[in-house]
């Protein structure tokens, strides 16, 4: 079982009944999922042992039967003593390595690879420093401002799975208490028109934690030359905000005081910077500034993938709030986590690709590199854009009704209310006047009255109610089989096997897209210059995923023909913060932007089963591994 696996066992262990939404809420985890996950399970037992009765929910038939499989100890473990060195190269810069290593009852060479797993990891998230061994010591050379964000980094990208649940962080914290800094939050939104964002406060919390922590054990960020009441004088608009707000200086008065400290003048200002981490407002010339940038970058956008985001005002409103956050952000060295990254990345690639597209260009205009926590915010935006106005998929659908123009009316007003897909009436029978044959684009036939004999080549749906919920379950059946099928036609033509490639080794991810790259230009499916565009791309965010397996792809859709390089590695390859075992190359030309996505969400779902990728990585044959992956 994977840990999230386990987790659902052992809450079906301790309960009589829970509902799959029961389930989702205690894991943040949704209710598809839960069902996805207790069927894999049940797989794997080759048994239905979590059962479900309606009304009440999923159960285990027999308890006594099975034992509890424990959250993995040797993964607790390695993260306890990850954490331990942290801390240490935070706190304890006295301490030689080989007493570090004593200390925690480990070889030099594991020590060596905790870090190494650490810096991969934080270079991701946080790219302004690394843990190094200098003299005989593990050193993080960086100031305190910036040891603060590494810290608070850290915390949240450890929890990120319970980040909603503050009491996780704890174990990070040996000199203060979260639940401190929940009750100062809490008591200073207390009659204010305005409520911080969940996130936000969550975000608060931890950077309050981060604060105090290092304040408890002696550390400060000292006043600067300069500053007068916390401020520095050049900085305008931070000085203007602090005396705007008074609950900056209320909250680091409030945490001296718990700490039994005055804090130091440099700690209000450090704090004014964490408090307007989420909140900025368009002004003046940032916003012209911002619109520029924005109407370049969305024309760039329109001839790459073929979507005009200008056409949305709300949309353009929106993006360039968060430019100028992203811009401010940058300026002042702040950071900024997304606890959804890992989701977006897998449910809506072609939104997220947009949005790697749109952070490359922004870097070029504005000089500003955007980090992979803020691209996922931006793919957001495109998210909500393309669901809102364009992306729904159009299908058509004949439609026989001999009640008249009112029934029609009301299956066409419920056919827009279908939500995963744009359906049209495309074509109207009398049920007297039947076709021969039906048109070949439709997806499916509708009627009102069975049918004295149904068509071969296409689904009849009978809608007695007009197209009541079951009968728009019935519909959307069949787009998803259209779909399936699609995408079946799809993967013949991009996996070959001379692009297949089994029990492969390589030292590192950029000699593994080298050959991949030399691969696909030997064939004559992409130009030189192509392995270029895929480093650029792996640059701004890596594109492994945590089961084990990485969608590499270019920068831009401009290769000369489509495929997929495929390498199934014998060992597992480092790559970003994940170790894989199945590598894809994507070379695609500009005409599958839109016909590539459903072949990205089939191989992301199948990829992310339980056991598929191992199972996947020891097949020898291309064939063999396309019938598998489908």
């Amino acid at each position: 079982m994977t840990e999230r696996q386990k987790k659902i066992w052992n809450l079906l262990l301790d309960r009589d009944f829970l509902t799959a939404g029961q389930i989702g809420e205690l894991l943040h985890i949704s209710d598809r999922t839960v069902r996805n996950e207790i069927k894999e399970i049940n797989e794997e037992l080759k048994k239905e042992v979590i059962q479900s009765k309606k009304g009440q929910g999923f159960s285990i038939g027999d308890k006594e039967s099975f034992g509890r499989p424990a959250i993995s100890a040797q993964v607790e473990e390695t993260e306890n003593l990850e954490w331990e060195v942290v801390r240490s190269v935070l706190f304890d810069e006295d301490l030689t390595y080989l007493e570090l290593a004593d200390e925690l009852y480990v070889s030099d060479t594991l020590l060596t690879k905790i870090v190494s797993r650490v810096n991969r990891r934080m270079v991701r998230r946080y790219g302004a420093g690394t843990i190094k061994k200098q003299n005989s010591r593990l050193v993080l050379e960086l100031g305190e401002e910036e040891k603060r964000n590494y810290y608070g980094v850290y915390v949240i990208t450890r929890n990120l799975n319970q980040y909603f649940e503050p009491e996780r962080f704890q174990t990070y914290f040996q000199y203060v208490k979260i639940k401190w800094f929940r009750d100062i939050l809490m008591e200073e939104q207390r009659g204010k028109d305005t409520a911080f964002y969940d996130t936000t406060i969550v975000r608060l919390l931890v950077g309050m934690a981060v604060m105090a922590e290092r304040m408890a054990a002696g550390c400060f960020v000292e006043t600067l030359p300069g500053e007068c009441g916390g401020l520095k004088e050049p900085e305008t608009a931070q000085r203007n905000f602090l005396s705007e707000d008074p609950s900056v200086r209320r909250i680091v008065d409030k945490i001296g005081n718990l700490l039994g400290i005055k804090p130091p003048e440099g700690e209000y200002r450090y704090f004014s910077g964490l408090f307007r981490n989420d909140f900025y407002h368009m002004e003046g010339l940032e916003q012209i500034v911002a619109a520029q940038f924005l109407d370049k970058i969305l024309v760039e956008i329109h001839v790459e993938y073929g979507f005009d985001f200008s056409r949305d005002p709300e949309f353009c409103k929106e993006m360039m709030a968060q430019l100028i956050g992203t811009l401010r952000r940058a300026k002042n060295s702040q950071y900024v986590v997304n606890p959804m990254l890992y989701r977006i990345k897998a449910q809506y690639p072609l939104e997220y690709d947009i949005a790697i597209f749109f952070a490359d260009r922004f870097n070029r205009l504005a000089g500003c590199a955007i980090g992979e926590d803020e691209v996922g915010l931006i793919a957001i935006h495109f998210i909500r854009a393309m669901e809102t106005n364009m992306m729904r998929q159009e299908k058509k659908v004949a439609l026989v009704n001999p009640f008249g123009k009112q029934v029609k009316e009301l299956i066409k007003k419920r056919l827009e209310e279908m939500g995963e897909c744009r359906i049209q009436i495309s074509h109207t029978y009398s049920i007297f006047d039947l076709p021969r044959f039906f048109p070949k684009d439709i997806l499916a036939v509708l009627t009102t009255v069975p049918l004295p004999e149904n068509p071969e080549d296409v689904p009849v749906i009978l809608c007695r109610n007009f197209l009541d919920y079951h009968e728009k379950e019935k519909l959307l059946t069949a787009v998803r089989e259209d779909q399936v099928t699609s995408v079946r036609t799809y993967f013949k033509n991009l996996f070959r096997p001379s692009l297949f490639f089994s029990d492969m080794e390589f030292d590192s991810r950029e000699q593994a897209i080298e050959f991949m790259c030399g691969k696909l230009l030997e064939q004559g499916y992409v130009e030189e210059g192509f392995f270029e565009s895929v480093m650029q791309r792996e640059a701004i965010a890596p594109t492994a995923f945590e089961a084990g397996f990485a969608f590499a792809h270019a920068m831009e859709n401009t290769a000369k023909g489509t495929a997929i390089c495929t390498c199934l590695l014998k060992n597992k390859l480092a790559w970003g913060e994940y170790n894989v075992r199945i590598l894809f190359l994507f070379a695609l030309s500009p005409t599958w932007n839109h016909r590539v996505i459903p072949v990205y969400n089939v191989m992301i779902d199948n990829l992310m089963k339980a056991g598929a990728v191992r199972r996947l990585s020891h097949i020898e044959t291309c064939q063999e591994f396309v019938k598998m992956l489908l």
